[in-house]
Protein backbone atom coordinates (compact mmCIF):
# COMPACT_ATOMS: atom_id res chain seq x y z
CA UNK A 1 0.00 0.00 0.00
CA UNK A 2 1.44 3.68 -1.29
CA UNK A 3 2.37 6.24 1.60
CA UNK A 4 -0.19 9.17 1.88
CA UNK A 5 0.32 12.36 3.46
CA UNK A 6 -1.29 15.23 5.52
CA UNK A 7 -0.39 17.92 5.90
CA UNK A 8 -1.22 21.33 7.76
CA UNK A 9 -1.63 24.13 5.29
CA UNK A 10 -0.46 27.14 8.00
CA UNK A 11 -2.20 30.56 8.32
CA UNK A 12 -2.77 33.01 5.96
CA UNK A 13 -0.93 35.68 6.82
CA UNK A 14 1.46 38.07 5.69
CA UNK A 15 2.23 37.33 1.41
CA UNK A 16 -0.33 34.60 1.23
CA UNK A 17 -3.47 36.33 2.63
CA UNK A 18 -2.63 38.98 -0.20
CA UNK A 19 -2.60 36.30 -2.77
CA UNK A 20 -5.94 33.97 -4.32
CA UNK A 21 -6.84 31.46 -2.31
CA UNK A 22 -6.62 28.82 -5.68
CA UNK A 23 -2.85 30.36 -6.04
CA UNK A 24 -2.21 29.64 -2.52
CA UNK A 25 -3.45 26.18 -2.57
CA UNK A 26 -2.02 25.38 -6.07
CA UNK A 27 1.42 26.35 -4.15
CA UNK A 28 1.07 24.19 -1.02
CA UNK A 29 0.38 21.33 -3.37
CA UNK A 30 3.22 21.75 -5.29
CA UNK A 31 5.74 21.59 -2.43
CA UNK A 32 3.46 18.50 -1.42
CA UNK A 33 3.66 16.95 -4.51
CA UNK A 34 7.68 18.01 -4.42
CA UNK A 35 8.30 16.21 -1.07
CA UNK A 36 6.37 13.04 -2.51
CA UNK A 37 8.77 12.87 -5.96
CA UNK A 38 5.19 13.39 -7.74
CA UNK A 39 7.06 15.30 -10.57
CA UNK A 40 4.80 17.97 -12.71
CA UNK A 41 1.89 19.45 -11.94
CA UNK A 42 -0.32 18.64 -15.15
CA UNK A 43 -3.74 20.12 -14.00
CA UNK A 44 -5.58 21.72 -10.48
CA UNK A 45 -9.89 21.19 -10.27
CA UNK A 46 -12.16 22.74 -7.97
CA UNK A 47 -14.38 20.49 -6.13
CA UNK A 48 -17.83 22.16 -5.41
CA UNK A 49 -17.99 25.69 -4.95
CA UNK A 50 -21.56 26.49 -5.23
CA UNK A 51 -23.81 29.73 -6.72
CA UNK A 52 -24.13 31.56 -3.48
CA UNK A 53 -23.59 34.83 -5.73
CA UNK A 54 -25.94 34.04 -8.03
CA UNK A 55 -28.58 33.36 -5.81
CA UNK A 56 -27.48 36.85 -3.51
CA UNK A 57 -28.08 38.86 -6.95
CA UNK A 58 -30.86 37.45 -7.69
CA UNK A 59 -32.47 37.81 -4.08
CA UNK A 60 -31.70 41.45 -4.70
CA UNK A 61 -33.55 41.85 -7.76
CA UNK A 62 -36.34 39.97 -6.41
CA UNK A 63 -36.70 42.12 -3.55
CA UNK A 64 -36.11 45.41 -5.70
CA UNK A 65 -39.68 46.04 -7.41
CA UNK A 66 -41.88 44.68 -4.41
CA UNK A 67 -39.63 47.52 -1.80
CA UNK A 68 -40.11 50.36 -4.77
CA UNK A 69 -43.84 49.65 -4.79
CA UNK A 70 -44.51 49.56 -1.46
CA UNK A 71 -42.53 52.23 0.23
CA UNK A 72 -43.70 54.45 -3.45
CA UNK A 73 -46.74 53.81 -2.67
CA UNK A 74 -49.68 55.34 -0.22
CA UNK A 75 -49.49 52.72 2.48
CA UNK A 76 -49.12 52.54 5.87
CA UNK A 77 -46.39 53.07 8.69
CA UNK A 78 -46.00 49.16 8.69
CA UNK A 79 -46.05 48.61 5.01
CA UNK A 80 -43.85 51.64 4.14
CA UNK A 81 -41.25 50.20 6.66
CA UNK A 82 -41.53 46.90 4.89
CA UNK A 83 -40.76 48.45 1.55
CA UNK A 84 -37.86 49.82 3.15
CA UNK A 85 -36.87 46.64 4.66
CA UNK A 86 -36.98 44.83 1.30
CA UNK A 87 -35.38 47.85 -0.30
CA UNK A 88 -32.16 47.18 2.24
CA UNK A 89 -32.12 43.38 1.71
CA UNK A 90 -31.89 44.12 -2.35
CA UNK A 91 -28.47 46.26 -1.70
CA UNK A 92 -27.27 44.50 1.13
CA UNK A 93 -27.83 40.90 -0.39
CA UNK A 94 -25.77 41.17 -3.33
CA UNK A 95 -22.88 42.61 -0.78
CA UNK A 96 -22.71 39.98 1.06
CA UNK A 97 -22.79 37.39 -1.77
CA UNK A 98 -19.71 39.64 -3.12
CA UNK A 99 -17.80 38.88 0.11
CA UNK A 100 -18.84 35.70 0.78
CA UNK A 101 -17.43 34.38 -2.94
CA UNK A 102 -14.22 36.69 -2.48
CA UNK A 103 -13.16 34.87 0.87
CA UNK A 104 -14.22 31.39 -0.25
CA UNK A 105 -12.11 31.05 -2.93
CA UNK A 106 -9.25 29.82 -0.33
CA UNK A 107 -11.86 27.11 1.06
CA UNK A 108 -12.77 25.41 -1.89
CA UNK A 109 -11.54 21.76 -1.64
CA UNK A 110 -9.17 21.22 -4.72
CA UNK A 111 -7.94 18.16 -6.90
CA UNK A 112 -4.01 18.73 -8.02
CA UNK A 113 -3.13 16.55 -10.67
CA UNK A 114 0.85 15.62 -11.22
CA UNK A 115 2.75 13.22 -12.90
CA UNK A 116 3.19 11.09 -10.34
CA UNK A 117 0.09 11.37 -8.56
CA UNK A 118 -2.24 13.82 -6.92
CA UNK A 119 -3.14 15.88 -4.09
CA UNK A 120 -6.06 17.19 -2.41
CA UNK A 121 -6.21 20.17 -0.76
CA UNK A 122 -8.89 21.90 1.27
CA UNK A 123 -9.32 24.32 4.44
CA UNK A 124 -6.86 22.84 6.49
CA UNK A 125 -4.78 19.89 5.42
CA UNK A 126 -3.48 18.55 2.06
CA UNK A 127 -3.72 14.71 1.29
CA UNK A 128 -1.25 12.97 -1.52
CA UNK A 129 -1.17 10.05 -3.25
CA UNK A 130 0.58 8.33 -5.77
CA UNK A 131 -1.55 6.98 -8.82
CA UNK A 132 -0.38 3.54 -8.32
CA UNK A 133 -2.79 3.53 -5.40
CA UNK A 134 -5.82 5.90 -7.36
CA UNK A 135 -8.40 3.39 -9.42
CA UNK A 136 -10.24 5.22 -11.92
CA UNK A 137 -13.85 5.04 -12.72
CA UNK A 138 -16.01 6.77 -15.01
CA UNK A 139 -19.19 5.89 -14.96
CA UNK A 140 -22.67 7.35 -16.20
CA UNK A 141 -25.45 8.82 -13.60
CA UNK A 142 -28.91 9.28 -14.90
CA UNK A 143 -31.59 11.68 -12.97
CA UNK A 144 -34.85 12.51 -13.36
CA UNK A 145 -35.54 16.23 -14.48
CA UNK A 146 -38.59 18.59 -14.07
CA UNK A 147 -42.08 17.97 -13.62
CA UNK A 148 -42.33 15.92 -16.86
CA UNK A 149 -39.30 13.59 -15.69
CA UNK A 150 -37.60 14.23 -17.91
CA UNK A 151 -33.88 11.98 -17.61
CA UNK A 152 -30.89 13.36 -18.15
CA UNK A 153 -27.71 11.20 -18.11
CA UNK A 154 -24.06 12.96 -17.00
CA UNK A 155 -20.57 11.38 -17.50
CA UNK A 156 -18.65 11.46 -14.35
CA UNK A 157 -15.62 10.28 -13.69
CA UNK A 158 -14.48 8.86 -10.08
CA UNK A 159 -11.00 8.73 -8.26
CA UNK A 160 -11.08 6.60 -5.47
CA UNK A 161 -8.50 4.78 -3.44
CA UNK A 162 -7.58 0.63 -4.45
CA UNK A 163 -9.41 0.41 -1.51
CA UNK A 164 -12.72 1.01 -1.93
CA UNK A 165 -12.49 5.38 -0.35
CA UNK A 166 -13.76 7.61 -2.97
CA UNK A 167 -11.53 10.62 -2.89
CA UNK A 168 -13.17 12.62 -5.56
CA UNK A 169 -15.49 12.58 -8.39
CA UNK A 170 -16.21 14.94 -11.06
CA UNK A 171 -18.01 16.04 -14.51
CA UNK A 172 -16.01 14.11 -17.24
CA UNK A 173 -15.71 17.50 -18.82
CA UNK A 174 -11.98 18.09 -20.89
CA UNK A 175 -10.27 18.38 -17.51
CA UNK A 176 -11.20 16.00 -15.90
CA UNK A 177 -10.53 13.75 -19.19
CA UNK A 178 -7.20 15.43 -18.93
CA UNK A 179 -6.64 14.08 -15.20
CA UNK A 180 -7.37 10.81 -16.14
CA UNK A 181 -5.14 10.81 -18.79
CA UNK A 182 -2.48 11.35 -16.26
CA UNK A 183 -3.64 9.22 -13.71
CA UNK A 184 -3.49 6.09 -16.02
CA UNK A 185 -0.08 7.40 -17.48
CA UNK A 186 1.10 7.66 -14.17
CA UNK A 187 0.14 4.17 -13.04
CA UNK A 188 -3.69 4.30 -11.65
CA UNK A 189 -5.87 1.30 -12.03
CA UNK A 190 -9.09 0.98 -13.74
Amino acid sequence: MGRVAHEKAGNATGARAARSGAVAATEHAARVAERHGFGAHRATRALGGGDVGCAGFGAGVVLLAPGIGLTAGSHGTAVTALGAAFLALAVALPLAALRHERHRDGRLPRMHAFDGGLVLTGRDEAVAHPWRDIRVVERAETTTVGQGGNRMTVQRIRFQHVGGQVLCSMAADATAVEIARVALAGGAHT
